[in-house]
Parts: structure tokens; C-alpha cells; sequence
């Protein structure tokens, strides 16, 4: 049997302590970013904890790309940039890539 790699929290939310409140309450792992010091050390307690999959605020995904690219070739964690403006696209622009990479087409 594969050994367990995923933390007792397989999906986690970094994001400004406004936004994560309402995952905290629904019982999700949420790292609180307070400010841009602490952005970059809770992608790596996400990592080191084995988080699967990490939500992370749109704009803080923009802050810490270069981080969250140097991670990009691991299996876990998945991050995934989210934004409570669905305007703003970055998830989708991100699927369209992968899309495009895949498969040669949008």
C-alpha cells in the first residue's frame, strides 16, 4: 500500500484573514496572511505539511508566483489562484494554458 503523503489537511486556504474567515468556519486549514512576510513562509508550511490543495488568493498567488512556479514540477501541493471578483480570470487564463499545452488548441 502507497505510503500516506497527504497532510490531515489536504486542501488549505492562504488568504487575507477576511476572505479565509468563511473557510475557517466551513472547518478548512486557513493560513491568515496578515502581511507580505508571512504570504511567503505559509506557502511553504503548505508544502512542508503536505497540503494537496492550496487556495490561494489571487493576489497573493501574484506576490509569490515565483515561488509557486519553483513547486510546479512537485505532484503536491496543487495551488490554485481564487478571487472573490470572478472577474478577474487568472484560474481561467491558468486552464488555458494547460489546455493549450495539452492539447495544441484552445
Amino acid at each position: 500500500m502507497p505510503e500516506q503523503v497527504i497532510s490531515e489537511h489536504p486542501f488549505a486556504i492562504i488568504a487575507d484573514e477576511d476572505l479565509g474567515s468563511g473557510f475557517k468556519a466551513l472547518g478548512f486549514k486557513v493560513y491568515p496572511v496578515r502581511n507580505t512576510l508571512e504570504q511567503a513562509s505559509f506557502l511553504a508550511d503548505a508544502v512542508n505539511e503536505k497540503v494537496a490543495v492550496c487556495l490561494v488568493q489571487e493576489d497573493i498567488y501574484h506576490a509569490q508566483e515565483d515561488f509557486i512556479n519553483s513547486h510546479r514540477n512537485q505532484a503536491l501541493p496543487v495551488f490554485i489562484p481564487f478571487s472573490k471578483d470572478v472577474r478577474h480570470g487568472l484560474l481561467e487564463s491558468i486552464i488555458r494554458q494547460a489546455r493549450l499545452k495539452a492539447t495544441g488548441k484552445l
